[in-house]
């Protein structure tokens, strides 16, 4: 099992790389920028920000003295060797520092006669996707994501992902329990009468809600309950508040996400219960003389559930990205409503926060999955060790 969990460990760690490399290159092609809006920022704050989110970096003096004047524009393309810059020594004498690689100009720094030392910011020029891609991996294996366009550079996206994570792992939790709870159950009381009215009204209802995709579900109960009936408001989740007016808001965007994969349930569980219900072993332990209900819960059922069990990585990775579409229709404050805004708006460390944070739930998720059939079935925890 050690060895097993050893794997899909560093299976997990190169599928986050593959994601977050395919993520990088796919927001780099995608047309549009970051600061490409109606009213276009001044240049030196452009060039800032440009600097601070790394797709801009400095090209220094490389000697001492005073600004005479720039021999290049913003915009202009440089070709390795041209003179950029024209200074006036301390002796007297006159130097023209020139590109060392070919480069595009973002911004100058500074102005005509300015003093600089050795190393001072000339002008500030574009860097190149790779830089940025390696820049950023070396980031993100550091945990630092940097800070968020949104706020022009003053807030980090650990920041905005910390403020808005508990409300999505509260709605992504209870609606994987709720999901668990009525479809386990549905399904055992189906598989126990089978063609029973019980069974064709739980089946019926698993049929209807697995036709029925959560981006029609959502705003169909929410104009019936929320519209309509005036039952329920829209807005103002809080995580963990169990008053009332808090836990109302939390009712439609839980049933919306957990019914359809309570419907999955429902169909594996009476699926394995009737499968298992034929077994020799369940026959031989009721010959025994065992009581039913042992035979069910001991037996039965823990045979019957391995279905369910292999669909919970698919289902988790259903609720964590359909919640993203559920916190736009209920307007829960979540990490959807930031990574909509952020591809949207083309804001490259908080799509890449998000991504990689998705994909890291689900890497856990699926890895905890493997354990919890290693534990309940004998034969896969032997094909691990």
């Amino acid at each position: 099992m050690a060895r097993f969990l050893l794997r899909r460990l560093l299976a997990g760690v190169v599928t986050l790389w593959v994601v977050a490399s395919l993520s990088f290159g796919l927001m780099r092609l995608a047309p549009g920028g970051p600061f490409q809006r109606d009213k276009p920022l001044a240049p030196a704050v452009e060039a800032n920000l440009r600097r601070t989110f790394g797709l801009a970096a400095d090209v220094p003096a490389d000697a001492a003295g005073t600004l005479v004047q720039f021999l290049v524009r913003p915009g202009q393309v440089v070709q390795r060797g041209q003179p950029i810059a024209e200074i006036r020594l301390q002796n007297g004498q006159m130097t023209k520092p020139s590109a060392v690689s070919d480069l595009t100009v973002i911004a100058l720094v500074g102005t005509p006669g300015r003093v600089l030392k050795s190393g001072d910011p000339l002008l500030a020029r574009a860097t190149s996707a790779w830089e940025q891609y390696v820049r950023a991996m070396a980031s993100y294996a550091r945990l630092d994501f940097g800070v968020t366009y949104a706020s022009e550079g003053t807030e980090t996206v650990l920041a905005t992902l910390a403020k808005a994570f508990p409300v999505s792992l509260e709605l992504g939790f209870l609606a994987l329990l709720l999901a668990l709870v009525l479809g386990v159950s549905a399904g055992l009381v189906s598989g126990l009468y089978p063609n029973s009215r019980l069974d064709h009204l739980s089946m019926t209802g698993a049929l209807l809600a697995v036709s029925m995709s959560s981006i029609v579900l959502g705003p169909l109960l929410k104009l019936i309950f929320c519209v309509h009936l005036r039952w329920l408001d829209v807005g103002g989740w809080e995580p963990l508040a169990l008053d009332w007016p808090h836990t109302q808001v939390k009712i439609l965007p839980v049933l919306t996400l957990g019914l359809i994969y309570a419907a999955w349930f429902a169909r594996l569980t009476r699926a394995g219960m009737l499968e298992v219900a034929r077994q020799d072993f369940i026959r031989t332990a009721r010959a025994k003389g065992l009581p039913e209900h042992f035979v069910v819960m001991r037996h039965a059922f823990r045979a019957a559930i391995l279905p369910v069990v292999s669909f919970l990585g698919p289902a988790l990775a259903g609720i964590v990205t359909g919640s993203t579409v559920i916190e736009q229709v209920f307007q829960v404050p979540g990490v959807g409503e930031f990574f909509v805004t952020s591809a949207v708006n083309r804001d490259y460390p908080m799509v890449m926060g998000t991504v990689i944070l998705y994909s890291s739930l689900l890497i856990l998720a699926n890895l905890l999955v493997d354990v919890l059939q290693a534990a309940l079935d004998p034969r896969v925890r032997g094909g691990h060790d």
